[in-house]
């Protein structure tokens, strides 16, 4: 009868690694919001304020600037900044976040109108 309980508790021991990897998936859109929107705009266009401060700054979707980009390529802006003016997020979010930004952010691109 000991045996169950001890068999029980292994396998939910061995499944606690995946429950955690799934509890601990990144959500693009909360984390655009909590990290991007403030430049960005909630929908990718960003706000008189940011545009005062960065003039360089697009519309995400604004002439395919995002669509055109690989995911990748928008991993790397993510994590690496442009210019001065987008600082890095490497030492601020977790690689996943960072995907999951990324995905979001080209989602968010093909829903405008370019």
């Amino acid at each position: 009868m000991r045996f169950f309980p001890v068999a029980v508790g292994i396998v939910l021991t061995a499944m606690l690694p995946t429950a955690r990897l799934t509890a601990q998936t990144a959500d693009g859109q909360t984390v655009y919001r909590d990290e991007c929107k403030s430049c960005h705009g909630i929908n990718g266009a960003p706000p008189e304020r940011a545009v005062r401060l960065y003039p360089k700054i697009k519309k995400l979707g604004e002439g395919g600037f995002v669509s055109a980009l690989s995911a990748d390529s928008i991993v790397k802006i993510l994590k690496h900044g442009i210019d001065k003016d987008m600082k890095s997020f490497s030492a601020k979010l977790s690689e996943d976040e960072i995907e999951a930004v990324a995905k979001y952010i080209r989602d968010l691109a093909r829903k405008e109108p370019s």
